[in-house]
């Protein structure tokens, strides 16, 4: 059985979007966008960055990922592409960056 760290046990938490998947036992929770206080209006504002969680082998890996946007195409209404600004750990015991990458990409 997956389970979720007491902070994302709350309410407003399962509001969000997040994916598991029980037979390789991981979980994806997006977290959302961050916030930027340093915004040409002087208030704060989200970011284009947005912070995951993804919990794989008992262990959390942050990836806080650039969200630059939709756009439609004629095979898919909505395209979603993010770039990796930060991933920590970059790598688990027995598993490398590259395959916790895929794991991302699958999840996502």
């Amino acid at each position: 059985m997956l389970k979720m760290p007491e902070l994302l046990n709350h309410f407003d938490v399962h509001q969000h979007i997040w994916c598991v998947d029980k037979e390789r036992d991981y979980w994806l929770f997006n977290c959302g966008f961050l916030i930027n206080n340093d915004s040409i209006s002087g208030y704060a504002e989200p970011s284009n960055e947005e912070a995951f969680i993804l919990h794989v082998n008992g262990q959390h890996i942050v990836f806080i990922l650039a969200h630059h946007g939709m756009e439609a195409t004629d095979l898919y209404p909505i395209h979603f592409s993010y770039e990796l600004v930060s991933m920590s750990p970059s790598s688990l015991p027995n598993m490398s960056r590259e395959s916790l990458l895929n794991i991302l990409k699958d999840a996502i």
